[in-house]
């Protein structure tokens, strides 16, 4: 059985979206460093951290064909991810359950960015490769996953401790 744990409350207030759009640009831009990270594994999503500092975190995941990850939040934090290869599919609401699930297509070269309380489930659609980073703010500590109610309601099933500690990470 899981054991849900309460996660910390967040000290800072998260950057803007349109603030950490730039900063997830400005990653992405850096190609050399982190095409000389990037792996892909075809069990698991695979990430790791690229950056950290007081008012964010960047993380780089590797997702093979067909991945995805269960609908989830950033644990108070505000985010952006930028696809910098193949394309992710995003389903997204709010906590709140204000404006309803939306999908989007995320081609390599474009991003999305969200405040706290943005729910999402995101999943590789084809057979090749993708590539993303991702950029937190305040820095991600937890995430919680949830399953979606009859009324369209989240109810939280667990919550996964952020560690960045690892140089390869599975998830």
């Amino acid at each position: 059985m899981t054991q849900l744990v309460d996660r910390p409350s967040v000290a800072l207030a998260p950057l803007a979206p349109h603030r950490l759009l730039e900063i997830v640009r400005g990653l992405a831009r850096d190609a050399d460093t982190w095409r000389a990270l990037a792996r892909h594994d075809s069990e698991r999503r695979w990430f790791v951290r690229l950056a950290a500092n007081s008012s964010y975190d960047a993380w780089l995941i590797g997702w093979h064909g067909h991945q995805g990850v269960d609908l989830h939040d950033h644990g108070g934090s505000a985010g952006a991810l930028f696809v910098v290869d193949g394309e992710l599919v995003e389903t997204a609401a709010r906590l709140d359950g204000e404006g309803g699930l939306r999908e989007q297509r995320i081609t390599a070269g474009n991003a999305v960015a969200f405040g706290p309380g943005h729910v999402h489930w995101v999943v590789n659609p084809s057979p090749k490769i993708a590539t993303s980073i991702h950029v937190y703010s305040p820095a991600l500590t937890t995430m919680d996953f949830y399953e979606t109610g009859s009324d369209s309601s989240f109810r939280r099933l667990r919550t996964e401790v952020a560690d960045p500690r690892a140089d390869n990470r599975h998830g």
